[in-house]
């Protein structure tokens, strides 16, 4: 069952990819795009020793950011796909650092959350004038929950007992990474091969964070 679920998880990934390489793919696109969380989570439930709500949660919270994103451009679907994505990083943050094996030296929690406000306050000066005011707010929020999220793995990297434990960082990284272009493209300026960059590495992010947690 678990190698089934395994090959399963990878074959879609792999046609999702391949549709995103092409506008002519968008139905290919759209439908495996549905099965990418839930089989994600399948792994998850098979592999791991200990299932996590807090993980399962995380894991549903992108199921259904990825279905709100789908019936862009209507307005809602943006700030409802952010949203949900929001309570994903949420579940996450709390799930590392109630995992941690020791206690963080306080120099390194001041400087990730320097960190995590410097990266927030430039994505959203570059924003600035693309995004609609009521927006503002809202994704300044967001951009710092998503730059907690990934201060969070990185503690979790280096405080957690978890043997993968250092693929966390990485998967919170790459979520930055992913958002960023997404948030870029959606309200700066179009990026070429945007679904292909985007879903790649949304993909990774979410596949390494839950490996890393898997196994720990």
């Amino acid at each position: 069952m678990q190698y089934i679920a395994l090959v399963c998880y990878l074959l879609v990934v792999s046609l999702h990819l391949f549709a995103c390489a092409s506008r002519n793919r968008l139905m290919l696109r759209r439908v495996t795009k549905c099965f990418l969380m839930p089989l994600l989570l399948l792994c998850y439930a098979v592999f791991a020793r200990e299932i996590s709500s807090l993980v399962v949660a995380a894991i549903l919270c992108g199921f259904v950011g990825d279905v709100f994103l789908l019936f862009r451009p209507r307005r809602w679907s943006f700030p409802a796909g952010i949203l949900s994505f929001a309570a994903g990083h949420v579940f996450y943050i709390i799930h590392f650092l109630n995992n941690l094996a020791d206690r963080p030296y306080w120099l390194i929690l001041a400087v990730l959350g320097l960190v995590s406000l410097a990266c927030a306050v430039t994505l959203m000066r570059y924003l600035w004038k693309g995004l609609p005011k009521k927006l503002r707010p809202p994704s300044f929020l967001y951009m710092l929950i998503i730059a907690s999220m990934a201060s969070s793995a990185v503690l979790f990297s280096l405080y957690a007992a978890s043997s993968l434990r250092w693929l966390a960082a990485i998967g919170g990284l790459l979520f930055i990474a992913s958002d960023s272009t997404l948030s870029i493209d959606a309200f700066h300026h179009p990026v070429r091969y945007r679904n292909v960059i985007v879903m790649s590495t949304y993909i990774a992010a979410q596949t390494l964070i839950v490996s890393s947690v898997t196994f720990a």
